[in-house]
């Protein structure tokens, strides 16, 4: 007699979770409220939930979750997965590594038309080859809010046409830039961030970055319902981007308004850029509080644009230095802090020659600012045939140095990721 076969028994696989460490903190990169991770919204994704009280009726709900899957998923009130993240506040989505990657937010800070798109999207693009930092891993953390710079990184590095000259577009006032949504005390507007992720090492830091209109920065622009530069009072770091050519003795020093206009410069301009500085202050000791003896708490980075055009009146070790960056094949590379250290002494010298109030602001602001010059592009662009807009051919790009302002100011807010690029 054959004995009955007992069927094995099947232990069904339950699917294991992974541990996930989170941040004590969030600061929304959209409108900088601070919340733990615990209080942040989901984003529903039944079609039935469209409508937030916050973002309007084209948006899909946001909720606090009660209710989760078998994989710790979050479950809308109708029953799907939920899987993405908003602000408490503002509602606005926010990337998932938020919760887990401790974040610094740099601040830059400049007179209109003095280079801050230009520069932030070459050391961007620069910083992504891995030939800037030696170790670092530098990507997109958020390709949607990145988008704008990926068009002028595209136009500028990229171009599919580049022996065609292509327009170097200046920051608008409104529009793309800029998100909107409903507070308790009205309509706010501010700008969208540009988020990061770096990994160097064992270290990991999500970087938030604007690109603020110069206008939003002069004296009197600022409006309570558009908050697009109070991420001044949660900045680790401020980069203040400075345009020698729009200073009129620098002009006179490169043969004058003509000869500086067919380099590519600014030419003279009315606004002093030392008080757009000092107005970029202001606002930080009233964001955080400060009396007006108080040091900021961060460091100020003087971020001297087109140093292709005025380094040869500036220094000849600067000249030469710029000069033999421009003919090597890393021209992107960051300089050692010897080089570092050199530079800084160069740009003061220069600037208590042409700008001796500038130089004084910055040292009042802050005794152990750093002077870092650069050039997006490498060579000057030319005024545009029609219209008063500058242009240049993608092929002719070689920028000098184009991310070491924001490395200068990294090696400040997480020296212990930078720490080779720190004052010495």
């Amino acid at each position: 007699m054959i004995p009955p076969v007992t069927p094995p028994v099947i232990t069904p696989k339950i699917p294991t979770m992974s541990t996930r460490t989170l941040v004590s903190t969030i600061n929304c990169p959209h409108c900088w409220a601070e919340f733990q991770p615990a209080q942040a919204r989901f984003i529903s994704e039944h079609e039935a939930l469209r409508g937030d009280p916050v973002l309007g009726d084209a948006e899909q709900l946001r909720f606090l979750p009660s209710r989760f899957d078998s994989r710790g998923r979050a479950l809308d009130p109708l029953g799907s997965v939920c899987t993405r993240m908003a602000c408490v506040r503002c509602h606005l989505e926010l990337p998932p590594a938020l919760v887990e990657i401790p974040q610094s937010i740099i601040s830059v800070v400049g007179a209109p038309a003095c280079g801050k798109s230009v520069m932030l999207a070459a050391s961007s693009f620069s910083l992504r080859s891995g030939l800037v930092v030696e170790g670092l891993d530098f990507l997109d953390a958020d390709t949607s809010l990145n988008d704008l710079t990926f068009e002028l990184e595209s136009s500028l590095f990229r171009s599919t046409t580049p022996e065609r000259p292509t327009m170097i577009a200046k920051t608008d006032l409104s529009g793309r830039l800029y998100r909107s949504f409903r507070s308790e005390d009205g309509f706010w507007s501010a700008p969208k961030p540009q988020l990061f992720e770096m990994k160097r090492a064992e270290q990991r830091r999500m970087l938030c970055l604007y690109d603020n209109a110069g206008e939003h920065f002069l004296p009197g622009r600022e409006n309570p319902q558009e908050p697009v530069t109070r991420h001044l009072g949660v900045s680790r770091a401020l980069i203040f981007v400075v345009d020698p050519t729009q200073d009129h003795r620098v002009v006179e020093r490169l043969g004058g308004r003509e000869s500086v206009a067919a380099l590519g410069g600014g030419g003279t301009a009315e606004q002093r850029q030392d008080l757009v500085l000092i107005e970029a202050a202001n606002r930080v000791r009233r964001l955080r509080a400060l009396s007006t003896s108080d040091r900021l708490p961060f460091r100020i980075v003087l971020a001297l644009a087109k140093a292709d055009i005025w380094a040869a009146i500036a220094s000849p070790e600067l000249s030469e230095c710029f000069v033999r960056s421009s003919t090597s094949r890393t021209s992107i590379a960051m300089p050692d802090g010897a080089a570092l250290a050199t530079a800084h002494q160069s740009c003061c010298r220069f600037l208590l020659e042409v700008m001796p109030e500038l130089l004084a602001t910055a040292r009042a602001l802050d005794p152990q600012f750093r002077a870092v010059p650069f050039s997006g592009l490498g060579m000057p662009p030319s005024r545009g045939a029609v219209g008063h807009g500058l242009e240049i051919r993608p092929q002719d790009v070689r920028p000098i140095w184009p991310a070491a302002p924001l490395v200068v100011a990294l090696s400040e807010a997480e020296p212990s990721m930078f720490g080779e690029f720190a004052a010495r």
